[in-house]
């Protein structure tokens, strides 16, 4: 055995204990990600999407998409094997997921917005996070089926739209995962 075949091999056991319990398990889960800036959020993305198994990301508008080092750098290969489309327009985009049978979730904190482990999504989702400041535009939270909000206990009123994807992604495979085993 070669010492990159080891190393290979050390590396395999690892990272399949990791998926303990999510063995076939597809997150039927993609990101709408309308407007986003940094391109250190968009990598974190594509790692996160990696990390859940997610189907696809959908980078729209001035949102950056690969190939960029600034995304590499916090990606770390995920860039490389995680579905991805880029799209100008985000409307068109959402609409086809809708037309496909995707719930919309807008992940924004308004009126209608319930709380994030009240949550009971109808998979196939498509979770959409906007820009950094700003949010989602208007346009998207109507299209929007579901608005979903992260519970703040602090002072302030958001978190950061990469680490806010974590905690939805990961609450989203929690859940999907809950179904799978009570269903069979």
């Amino acid at each position: 055995m070669s010492g990159q075949q080891a190393a290979a091999g050390e590396r395999a056991g690892p990272i399949t204990s990791l998926a303990a319990g999510y063995e076939g398990l597809h997150l039927p889960a993609s990101i709408l990600l309308d407007n986003v800036r940094s391109m250190y959020n968009v990598g974190a993305f594509f790692r996160t999407a990696d990390g859940v198994g997610l189907e696809k990301l959908c980078l729209c508008g001035i949102t950056a998409h690969p190939p960029k080092k600034a995304i590499s750098k916090t990606a770390l290969g995920a860039e490389e094997v995680v579905a991805w489309e880029h799209n100008w327009d985000a409307i068109p985009v959402a609409e086809g997921f809708r037309r496909r049978g995707f719930e919309i979730a807008a992940i924004e904190t308004s009126v209608r917005s319930v709380d994030l482990f009240e949550w009971h999504p109808r998979f196939p989702v498509c979770v959409a996070f906007g820009n950094e400041v700003d949010g989602l535009r208007p346009e998207l939270l109507e299209i929007a089926a579901t608005h979903v909000r992260i519970p703040m206990l602090g002072h302030k009123t958001s978190l950061n739209v990469a680490t806010a994807a974590g905690v939805v992604l990961y609450e989203l495979l929690r859940k999907y995962r809950s179904l799978k085993m009570n269903a069979g």
